[in-house]
């Protein structure tokens, strides 16, 4: 008896297990990245203050009691002028397919932009349930966020509104909430365990991109990218070796800073985050090299999952 009621337990406990794949999808700087990193409460996505630092659509894993939430952190939208800026704007919508849920995250202490509403117009091709998501609600006063939302869904009616400070995590949890009641596909994609799908190399490679962009000012951070040189992962230390590339001398220069003061910063902030995410001591070595063409690299952009469209 008793091992026939474990035995049903067990059934039902793998029939109540359900997951939905969202794609957390809005403008630049308006805060994807910040958000699902509170919600996992890792650090999977780099955050900066400048805009377009995000460039692939990475996929950050919440299990939240029975439903496994599999959110895809896409790069934020922007009027692209570049291939490859064209390449992420492409990536970013195409990851709306994979999606049984779009998050539109929007910063609604600013103005919509006419790409902007363009963008929301543009929803309406697919046929995707979509939450408006009103974030830094901190720096507006109540009195506007009606307003706000009004203006937003007369160009694309969402099926809800949530209102949030990712920053300081308010209203996340209504909004996963409501979440967990979308999903209605049966079972678990991912291990238990597991937070994210990126390689541990991608990974920190784009926690050294982010202090690049936090150390370094102007158009430098957006010609550059960091490659995984060398990997030695030991029980109680892993040693990375990592080669940033620039487009130009003088960025080359830049990064380095006076006597290689600038570089020492930014291997020095990317270790701690390092350290915390793999729990072990890390030693980072970082390289400055020029190449202008990394940006048309096939198996670069293919580790992004970007694709070079010839126009």
């Amino acid at each position: 008896m008793l091992l026939k009621n474990l035995l049903m337990s067990l059934k039902l406990n793998k029939i109540s297990k359900s997951n939905i794949v969202v794609s957390i999808i809005g403008p630049s700087n308006s805060g994807k990245s910040t958000l699902l990193n509170k919600v996992l409460g890792e650090k999977v996505s780099i955050v900066s203050r400048k805009v377009q630092t995000t460039r692939m659509g990475l996929r950050g894993i919440l299990n939240n009691n029975h439903t496994q939430i599999i959110f895809i952190d896409t790069p934020g939208l922007f009027e692209a002028k570049t291939n490859f800026e064209k390449a992420m704007v492409e990536n970013a919508f195409s990851n709306l397919n994979d999606a049984d849920l779009i998050y539109f995250l929007i910063d609604g202490s600013r103005k919509l932009s006419n790409f902007d509403k363009k963008v929301l117009k543009y929803f309406k091709n697919f046929k995707k349930e979509a939450f408006l998501i009103i974030n830094k609600i901190d720096l507006i006063e109540k009195k506007q966020l009606l307003e706000i939302t009004n203006i937003i869904n007369s160009y694309f009616s969402f099926k809800k509104t949530f209102y949030i400070s990712a920053k300081n995590k308010e209203g996340i949890d209504d909004l996963l909430l409501e979440t967990n009641h979308e999903a209605d596909s049966e079972g678990w994609l991912y291990p238990e365990d597991q937070y994210t799908n990126l390689q541990s190399a991608i990974l920190c490679e784009e926690i050294t991109r982010e202090k690049i962009f936090n150390h370094v000012h102007e158009e430098v951070p957006y010609g550059s990218i960091v490659k995984t040189d060398s990997w030695s992962d030991k029980k109680k230390v892993l040693k990375i070796g990592q080669t940033i590339y620039v487009k130009k001398n003088n960025h080359k220069g830049i990064i380095l800073g006076k006597e290689g003061s600038k570089i020492k910063e930014i291997g020095t902030a990317s270790r701690i985050d390092l350290e915390k995410i793999f729990n072990k001591k890390i030693f980072l070595s970082l390289d400055v090299k020029v190449d202008k063409n990394w940006d048309k690299d096939p198996k670069y952009l293919n580790r992004l999952g970007l694709e070079l469209k010839k126009r």
